[in-house]
């Protein structure tokens, strides 16, 4: 199987990682963040050197991102920026809630974490996705395909009219997984996500090679389902770390090696890299959106020279972006924007010790109001399903129901029936995004 293009769509939802919402219930500022978000959170960590400084799993607790700068680290939801941590005196949790009491992160995650159960949702940049009440479900995938020509099934079967059949996959399998035929030679292309296949075999699985190459396209990895995709993804890691350690013993050997993985740039291939991946559909969606080449540019030297390997997922690169450009705006040119932990810190101890006499009443006050006031947080379901008996796609009737159209929450349809639609067929309100759910 040769990979035709590596393009794939930035998904719209990149717009909504560090939105939160307001809730009357219990807590003002109610955090969402989405699975997606909070996994490229943690990623930014992967190459924290935790000697001497607390740990990357404290810096994730308390809601940080790592900068690749030192030990900086910023939360994006309020815009601390921290550096010079010092390890069994900085506690970042409680750094955190002392210098950014306001944020709504803080506000969860660290004042209310043992009295309130996180919700963690994917948001709609319009409206309120909602909560499926009883079902598992996927991340969110909005309707804004590459080609939406393409997006209905027959038109996908149409354009293999030309499409040579021997030795190749059934045309129903290249459909059903999203692909029309270009007409030039085998090269199918997803009407999602862009990505290319060609050079087929009688006996490849066009949704696993999908997954295989493409694996952030929401189209492809909702078809998959989790543990399908799951596995395509754990598949696809052994094989390149086998192909990585056939490259290093081809390379101490002096022998050629073909396929060649990213392995640690020099000053004279990385900016070749970098060109290339400024290329990609991803990188200059960023930059038709507001950011500068520059800021692209940094976020993919940054990933090849220190990891030494792409970005895990479109979000990361989106966050890696976007925390360059809060450095930048936040600090100014000026260093004191960015605060030293334990300076900081015995300042603000300093300031509560000269008025620890007429703060303790207050204080005492307000927790006792809060303690007898305190309800849970609890976010209520308004999913509507079809009522017919059957779990049977409703229009196709030949697969089981699988897709939530949002914003209405109706489950109508299979994942290829449902990516077809613009208006739900029950309520006929517009389709925004879809959401892959188990029943």
């Amino acid at each position: 199987m040769a990979n035709a293009s590596d393009r794939s769509s930035i998904t719209d939802e990149q717009h909504q990682l560090v939105k939160f919402r307001k809730s009357d219930i219990s807590v003002k500022n109610v955090l969402v963040e989405t699975e997606l978000l909070k996994k490229a959170r943690q990623r930014t960590f992967s190459h924290w050197n935790g000697q001497n400084i607390p740990s990357a799993a404290q810096m994730i607790y308390a809601g940080f991102f790592y900068c690749n700068v030192a030990d900086r680290v910023i939360c994006l939801y309020c815009n601390l920026i921290c550096q010079n941590w010092i390890s069994q005196v900085d506690d970042p949790k409680e750094v955190h809630r002392n210098l950014s009491p306001q944020c709504v992160y803080v506000q969860l995650m660290c004042q209310i974490h043992e009295k309130t159960p996180i919700s963690i949702i994917n948001q709609n940049s319009d409206t309120q996705s909602q909560v499926l009440g009883g079902l598992q479900f996927n991340n969110i995938a909005h309707t804004s395909v590459v080609h939406s020509a393409y997006a209905e099934i027959p038109k996908r079967v149409a354009s293999f009219a030309l499409w040579p059949t021997d030795s190749l996959p059934p045309v129903d399998d290249l459909v059903r997984a999203g692909f029309f035929y270009t007409g030039t030679q085998t090269v199918v292309t997803c009407f999602y996500c862009n990505g290319s296949l060609q050079n087929w075999g009688a006996k490849d699985n066009p949704l696993i090679e999908h997954s295989r190459w493409f694996p952030h396209c929401s189209y492809a990895k909702q078809l998959c389902g989790d543990e399908l995709y799951r596995k395509i993804q754990q598949s696809k890691k052994i094989i390149q770390e086998q192909a990585k350690i056939k490259q290093l013993k081809e390379q101490n050997s002096g022998q050629p090696t073909k396929d060649r993985l990213l392995l640690a740039p020099d000053e004279n291939t990385l900016p070749r890299l970098v060109a290339a991946r400024l290329d990609l559909p991803i990188s200059q969606r960023l930059i038709q959106q507001g950011y500068k080449i520059s800021i692209v540019k940094r976020a993919w030297e940054d990933q090849l020279r220190l990891k030494q390997d792409d970005f895990a997922s479109e979000i990361d690169l989106y966050v890696a972006c976007l925390i360059l450009q809060r450095q930048i705006d936040c600090i100014n040119g000026n260093k004191e924007n960015i605060v030293v932990p334990h300076v900081r810190m015995k300042s603000i101890r300093e300031k509560e010790q000269s008025r620890s006499s007429s703060i303790l009443p207050a204080v005492e006050e307000i927790s006792s109001k809060s303690a007898t006031g305190t309800t849970d947080v609890e976010v209520t379901a308004s999913f509507k399903d079809d009522s017919s008996s059957s779990n049977l796609c409703s229009l196709c009737w030949t697969e089981d129901k699988g897709l939530a159209l949002l914003p209405c929450g109706h489950v109508a349809t299979c994942v290829p029936c449902g990516y077809s639609l613009k208006i739900c067929p029950i309520c006929r309100q517009g389709i925004e995004a879809f959401v892959r759910v188990y029943m």
